[in-house]
C-alpha cells in the first residue's frame, strides 16, 4: 500500500512539473487571461489512471502552480482566484470518472476494448474541459462581465471569451489523451487495452 502511494504521489509530481512546462508554452494567449495549451494533459492523464479523487487534487495543485508562476494572472478578488485557478483545474480531473471504463473488474474479466479505452478517454478529457469552462464561465460572468461590450449580455460575452480558447484547448487534450494514455498505460503496465 505504501509503495502505490509513493508511486502515485511521483506521477502527480511529475504530471504538475509537466503541467508547468506546458502552460509555458501556450499556442495562443488571449489579452484578459487564458490561453490555447495543453496543460490540461497531464492532469487528465493522471485523472485517468488514477481516478477522480487524486485528478481533483492534482489539478487544484496545478491550479495553485498556474496562479503563482504567471506573470500576467488576473486576481481581482479571493473568489475569482479560487475559481479561475484551483477549482477550474481541479475539475479537470472529473476525468477521473471515465476511469472504471479502462480497467478490468476482476482477473476473469475481458480488459476493455480499444475503442472502449479511446471513448473512454476523449469523453473524460471532454467532461473535465468542460468542467473547467462552467469555472472560468462563471468567474467571467460574474467578475469580467463589466468589460463585455453595451451591446453584448456579460452571459454572452463571458460565454464567448472562455469557449474561444477552451474548446480548442479541450479538444485537442482529447485527441492527444486518446494518442497517449494507451502507451503510457502499457508503459505503466496499467490492465487496460493499451494494444
Amino acid at each position: 500500500m505504501r509503495d502505490i502511494r509513493i508511486r502515485i504521489i511521483a506521477e502527480v509530481g511529475l504530471a504538475l512539473a509537466l503541467f508547468a512546462v506546458l502552460e509555458l508554452l501556450p499556442v495562443f494567449k488571449l489579452p484578459y487571461g487564458g490561453s490555447i495549451s495543453l496543460s490540461m494533459l497531464p492532469i487528465v492523464l493522471v485523472a485517468l489512471m488514477r481516478g477522480p479523487a487524486v485528478g481533483i487534487i492534482c489539478g487544484a495543485l496545478a491550479g495553485f502552480i498556474d496562479a503563482a508562476m504567471l506573470p500576467n494572472t488576473y486576481i481581482i478578488s479571493p473568489v475569482q482566484a479560487a475559481l479561475d485557478y484551483p477549482i477550474a483545474y481541479g475539475l479537470v480531473g472529473l476525468a477521473g470518472f471515465f476511469k472504471p471504463g479502462l480497467f478490468k473488474k476482476s482477473s476473469t474479466a475481458k480488459p476493455s476494448s480499444k475503442k472502449t479505452t479511446i471513448l473512454c478517454v476523449v469523453l473524460g478529457t471532454l467532461l473535465g474541459g468542460a468542467s473547467r469552462f462552467a469555472a472560468h464561465f462563471t468567474s467571467g460572468l460574474v467578475f469580467f462581465g463589466m468589460y463585455a461590450p453595451e451591446f453584448q449580455h456579460p452571459a454572452l460575452y463571458s460565454l464567448i471569451y472562455n469557449i474561444s480558447y477552451m474548446g480548442p484547448s479541450a479538444v485537442v487534450t482529447a485527441v492527444l489523451a486518446a494518442l497517449v494514455y494507451p502507451l503510457l498505460a502499457k508503459a505503466l503496465n496499467l490492465d487496460t487495452a493499451a494494444e
